[in-house]
This record gives C-alpha cells, structure tokens and sequence, in this order.
C-alpha cells in the first residue's frame, strides 16, 4: 500500500517537472517620429482620415497586431505636423494603406525536408497616406503623397517573440521610409505652405 500511495504521489510531481514555462512576450518599443523634425503648416485645422478599411480575414493581421499602421500613422501624424495658424487653411491627412499580410510558405516535401530549416512565413507591409491643404473655400490648394513596403520571411525555428519582432521591425521600416519620401513630397509640392 506505501510503495502504490508513493507511486501515486510522485507520478504527478514527475508530470509538473517535465512542464516547461511559457516564455514571457515580448513588448516591444512604440513606433515613434519624436526624434524628427516638425513640419509646420500654414493652416488652421488637422484632420486626420483612416480610408483603410481591415478586412479582418486572413491573409491579413494588422487587426490582430499591438501597434497596427494605421496607429503608427495617426502616430505620425502627431508627431510630425504642427499648424502656425497663419492662414485658413485647412489640412487633411489621408491613411489610404495600413496593410499587413501574412502567407504561409510550403515546407520542403519529403525525407529532404526532415533535414531542411524552411522558411515557413512570408510577411508583407503596405503603407499609403496623402497630405491635402484646402482654403477656405475648401479648394485644393496643395496635395502630396508616398506610399512604402517592406516584406520578410520567418523560419520555422523561430519563436512567437522572433514573429513579433519582425513584424515590428517590418511596420518600423516601411513608415520610416513612409516618412522619408512623404516628407520629400511635401517639400516639392507644398513649398509655400510648410516650413
């Protein structure tokens, strides 16, 4: 009876040492344009317009991200723009693209692929946004606009926090170049309304 009550009671402390923790997410830094300069306008008003739209089916992810683009947008959007309240102008920042696709890459078939690392996820970043400057009579008086993309794959040894953190690093990139060439537009086609 001892030994059957002493295989009773370590059976189970055998099955909780063979457990293994589940490794804490990782919590990545926000997407930020802090760091850069402000473009002033000469307006009265800011709004900002989310066009895109999440589908919410696959192959798409951007509702189901912690910092999706169209937040890192509007992020952009408080960031980078300021108003001199010099003229009645008003300004409207357009997200027309915030996308992020994911698609599943098929592994090498056979006794190949027992020995074969693959790449298993393809990810994809799209980001569009528009800059227009309307009077007060609410004509278009000055328009810009860039869009960007950046794309990546993941092995299949990766961890959930090396998918998060490629994804991150994807929507970080695409804007950053977002914002270099939104700002090139702005400055070539909006010359006497920002500063």
């Amino acid at each position: 009876m001892r030994a059957a009550l002493g295989l009773s009671l370590g059976l189970p402390l055998a099955l909780t040492g063979c457990q293994t923790p589940e490794p804490e997410r990782l919590v990545l830094p926000e997407i930020s344009f802090a760091h850069r300069p402000v473009l002033t306008f000469a307006a009265g008003s800011v709004d900002t317009i989310t066009e895109f739209k999440p589908s919410f089916q696959d192959p798409h992810i951007e509702h189901l991200l912690p910092q999706p683009p169209a937040r890192v947008a509007e992020r952009w959007v408080r960031d980078r723009v300021r108003l001199d309240n010099s003229q009645p102008n008003s300004l409207r920042v357009v997200i027309k693209d915030a996308s992020v696709i994911e698609q599943d890459i098929a592994k090498t078939p056979g006794l190949r692929g027992n020995f074969t690392t693959d790449q298993v996820a393809r990810f994809e970043v799209s980001v569009e946004m528009a800059v227009e400057l309307r009077d007060a009579r609410g004509f278009k008086v000055g328009e810009a606009a860039a869009s960007a993309k950046r794309a990546n794959t993941l092995s299949e040894k990766a961890t959930l926090n090396d998918r998060d953190r490629l994804i991150h690093d994807l929507i970080r990139l695409a804007m950053n170049d977002l914002d270099a060439e939104l700002e090139k537009s702005i400055r070539s086609y909006m010359p006497l309304y920002v500063q």
